[in-house]
């Protein structure tokens, strides 16, 4: 997806880059539980968050999140060059949960305040999941800078970098873990004469998996040729199995 730099500075044009920003496939379910319409973002994380998680976000500090709602506050076009630059949930999930221990899960939609806290904190504040090259020590900010800045411009130096396949020899042996060595990115076009399942029509969407991952096209009601046009993505592991695509 190209971002048009047109616009850039006058008012209101950054809202509107994000909004494009929003309308990705993996943008449109929040990067922490997955919830669907996330109407909040953390500009120097680069995800977009529902108000539940957002409100966790917003406990953990400026230095660690910084919080604005994709609608209602004014963005910087520093803000938004960070998110396009990140490139969304999925890109951003592809570093902060590069390795998920066993037996740790992410929140659902409707997880309680507890474990939204736990996970969130977990997963950017104490950075278990990041993988350890690109772990900050310290978010401590040069007097120059904003501590939130920091630790955007921190991270981002290292983002590019990460998504280069690691040589074998190179693996790391954290038993346990699982490590991602890129993005998957399928566009799901359309479909065409689909099954009935409901009585006289059917509510499709679509369902990709690899591994223990799952992303979901948005559902077409009512509709046997339904068009989608969307992009859906999954972060690559290193022993990564084949990839089930699913009509539901």
């Amino acid at each position: 997806m190209s971002y048009s730099a047109a616009g850039v500075g006058k008012p209101g044009s950054g809202k509107r880059r994000i909004r494009v920003l929003l309308t990705q496939s993996d943008n449109r379910f929040c990067a922490d539980c997955g919830a669907p319409d996330p109407k909040w973002a953390s500009a120097n994380i680069g995800v977009f968050i529902c108000l539940k998680c957002c409100g966790v976000h917003r406990s953990l500090g400026t230095h660690i999140s910084k919080v604005l709602s994709v609608t209602l506050d004014e963005w910087s076009d520093e803000e938004v060059d960070s998110m396009i630059e990140i490139g969304g949930n999925a890109s951003a999930n592809s570093i902060y949960e590069a390795f998920i221990p066993d037996g740790c899960s992410k929140p659902g939609p409707d997880a309680t305040h507890d474990q939204r806290m736990r996970f969130i904190r977990s997963k950017y504040e104490l950075q278990e999941f990041l993988k350890p090259s690109l772990r900050i020590t310290s978010v401590k900010a040069p007097s120059t800078k904003s501590s939130s800045s920091y630790l955007s411009s921190s991270l981002s130096k290292k983002f590019i970098d990460s998504f280069r396949t690691t040589s074998s020899s190179q693996q790391p042996q954290l038993e346990g873990m699982v490590e991602f060595i890129g993005l998957l990115k399928v566009t799901l076009k359309n479909g065409t004469n689909l099954a009935v399942r409901d009585m006289m029509t059917s509510d499709p969407y679509v369902k990709l998996t690899l591994g223990q991952q799952t992303a979901q096209s948005s559902v077409k009601k009512s509709n046997l040729n339904p068009v989608w046009n969307e992009e859906l993505m999954l972060s690559v592991p290193h022993d990564y199995g084949s990839v089930k695509l699913i009509f539901c």
